[in-house]
């Protein structure tokens, strides 16, 4: 043991010059050990005899040496000046109590005993034996009574987080507790594995859950359930995996959750959530809202990846930002008769077999409350299939990149919108209701979609806009000129409708007649297209088609989506744009100063444009705004 060292007469004091010093075992009558080196191997005597120097006549007294003793003590000087008790500052805790020793926070003003400190995170290994997999005493029954003993300790405080250490851990099936997070090191740290088949984490009561841990099924063991959660409200799961269950979540009811970075791998079902009495469990469940589940990714999952379900209680106002899905062979996203569901900052869903199935809940007299009204994604990306049935209101995506995937539309009850968004090459609309998939564009809203300048009179192009086939559009433009080399100015705000027309396709040998609406496929080029009519004259005859991707080729088989069948006889015919009805000029320039200005639409084969016709001799810059809605 180290000694700490008797300080005061380490220094020249006054008055104190070869003066007796006796130092005492603090509250007793016992000489205190003395010694010169701080190990305590040297003794020294005790009492000491100061050191005297004399000053402008006065006495000074020091140690000869310096002193240590190993305990609290206090010193008596001649016999009669008492210092008090002074006690070492605390070096080391060995074989020492120190549960009431108090701290206190930097730039804080409470002292805190050091034991409600060190209580304020259980750590589960104070509550029993905690060993990983890697220990060959490792027990998953043992593990399991630690971690319910931890949780119990923290509920009794009311609640807080029980700490488990890194490592693979071995357990049963365990219930948490009100405001119990279980918390681990890090997810790639910490490892909670079961092999049981039933729910292993099932939470109790509100504002539980885990962080900073991963639940691992093993091998998705039958019936196994990673967390199961009954009408718990502000559950809590951030930066979590679950993964290798057979189902990795199941939720009958709950509000208010907030799930951060949550990941789900590998499971045949990702997280089950639904609006749920569970009247088999005692009707105890409840509705499932107003959730938000920000970050992570739901990868491989065999049957579906994420559920949101109405089974008789209300599954609604929910929202999943920023979840990727990926490598799912089943649904990756399941709308089942859930309302108002919100996939906001950049969803995307990469390689699944099914991206996201819309329909409305099975039991048809409970209309009014499992159909599917609201579904909205903002940005974002899908890139394989995705199918849509039932009241389908409300079903919107705006500003998304399709990329590919076959969307079958089949008995919707309502447009689907289509806004801002990118469709790829390989998209493909399928069913007996394609025509519901309708698409509108806003070009730029009010911001300037291109500036330029003039200096004759000749009508420029200011913006343009190609038309697909069969696309029509209602343009708005609001263009702003001002002279360069005067004061002068003009603006306008001029709207008009256009269209183009579909583009036809003749054909010949026709064994099978087309149907109008049904999805016609080239059976060498791959180029698909809805069929809006058909001149039919026997063998032969001509489709008008829109929603065209690709180029049909001459002499290839054509077939429809309901057994039609012929021959291409040539190529697509493409139609020009046309503008429609008269432009509505509005405020025309009212204050105009530069005279011979002029703006107005025009179209050149399957484009629209904005006509800017400036001023003789006059040098003008103009800017152009164009808002567009597409269908």
């Amino acid at each position: 043991m180290s000694g700490f060292r008797v300080e005061f007469f380490d220094i020249w004091q006054a008055g104190y010059g070869g003066a007796s010093v006796a130092v005492y075992v603090a509250g007793t009558t016992t000489l205190a050990n003395l010694y010169t080196d701080e190990a305590l191997t040297a003794a020294a005597a005790n009492p000491q005899t100061l050191m005297a120097m004399s000053q402008d006549g006065v006495s000074y007294g020091k140690f000869a040496a310096p002193v240590y003793t190993g305990s609290t003590y206090e010193m008596v000087v001649n016999s009669t000046d008492e210092t008090g008790v002074i006690r070492a500052p605390i070096t080391t805790l060995d074989a020492q109590n120190a549960s009431k020793a108090t701290a206190k926070a930097a730039n804080g003003s409470v002292n805190v005993e050091l034991e409600d400190w060190l209580a304020r995170i259980v750590h589960a290994e104070n509550h029993g034996v905690i060993l990983p997999s890697s220990d060959p005493n490792a027990s998953a029954a043992t593990n399991t009574a630690t971690i319910v003993a931890a949780i119990g300790a923290a509920a009794a405080k009311g609640g807080g987080a029980v700490l488990v250490g890194a490592g693979i851990f071995v357990h049963n099936p365990f219930t948490g507790a009100a405001g119990v997070i279980v918390t681990g090191l890090g997810a790639d740290a910490t490892t909670l594995q079961s092999t049981a088949g039933s729910a292993v984490a099932t939470l109790s009561g509100d504002r539980g859950g885990f962080a900073n841990i991963t639940l691992d099924g093993a091998s998705k063991i039958a019936g196994s359930i990673g967390v199961f959660s009954k009408a718990n409200d502000e559950t809590v799961l951030e930066n979590v995996l679950i993964k290798r269950f057979v189902t990795g979540m199941k939720y009958q009811g709950g509000r208010y959750a907030e799930w951060d970075n949550l990941k789900i791998d590998g499971c045949t079902s990702g997280a089950l959530l639904y609006g749920d009495n569970d009247a088999s469990g005692g009707a105890n469940g409840d509705e499932f809202r107003h959730n938000h589940w920000s970050g992570g990714i739901v990868s491989n999952c065999t049957g579906v990846g994420v559920e949101l379900k109405y089974i008789d209680k209300k599954c609604w106002h929910n929202t999943l930002s920023h979840i990727g899905f990926n490598s799912n062979t089943g649904v990756a996203l399941r709308v089942f008769g859930a309302r108002w569901t919100d996939l906001e900052d950049k969803c995307w869903f990469n390689a699944n077999t099914t991206a996201i199935a819309v329909q409305d809940g099975t039991d048809t007299t409970l209309v009014a409350e499992n159909s599917v009204v609201g579904l909205r994604m903002n940005g974002g990306l899908v890139s394989s299939n995705m199918t849509f049935t039932g009241k389908c209101q409300d079903v919107i995506f705006d500003g998304v990149d399709f990329s590919g995937g076959t969307y079958t539309l089949t008995t919707v009850g309502n447009t689907i919108l289509a806004k801002n968004c990118i469709e790829g090459s390989a998209v493909v609309l399928a069913g007996n209701d394609a025509t519901q998939w309708m698409r509108c564009r806003d070009i730029l809203g009010d911001a300037p979609a291109s500036t330029g300048v003039t200096t004759d009179a000749v009508a420029t192009e200011a913006w343009s806009y190609d038309l697909a086939p069969g696309e029509r559009v209602y343009l708005e433009a609001t263009v702003i000129g001002n002279s360069r080399n005067s004061d002068a100015y003009a603006s306008y705000h001029i709207a008009r409708p256009a269209h183009r027309p579909a583009s036809t396709l003749a054909y010949d040998g026709q064994t099978v007649n087309f149907t109008l609406g049904a999805t016609l496929t080239g059976g060498t080029s791959g180029a698909t297209a809805r069929i809006l009519a058909d001149v039919d004259a026997g063998a032969t005859g001509t489709l008008t088609l829109r929603d065209i991707i690709g180029e049909f080729i001459d002499d290839e088989a054509i077939t429809d989506s309901s057994g039609g069948a012929a021959i291409a006889n040539g190529v697509l015919a493409h139609q020009n744009a046309a503008l429609l009805g008269a432009t509505t000029d509005v405020a025309a320039a009212p204050t105009e100063t530069v005279a011979g200005w002029a703006v107005d639409f025009g179209v050149t084969a399957g484009k629209v444009r904005v006509m800017v016709t400036g001023a003789a001799a006059t040098t003008c810059e103009w800017t152009v705004s164009v808002r567009v809605t597409s269908g």
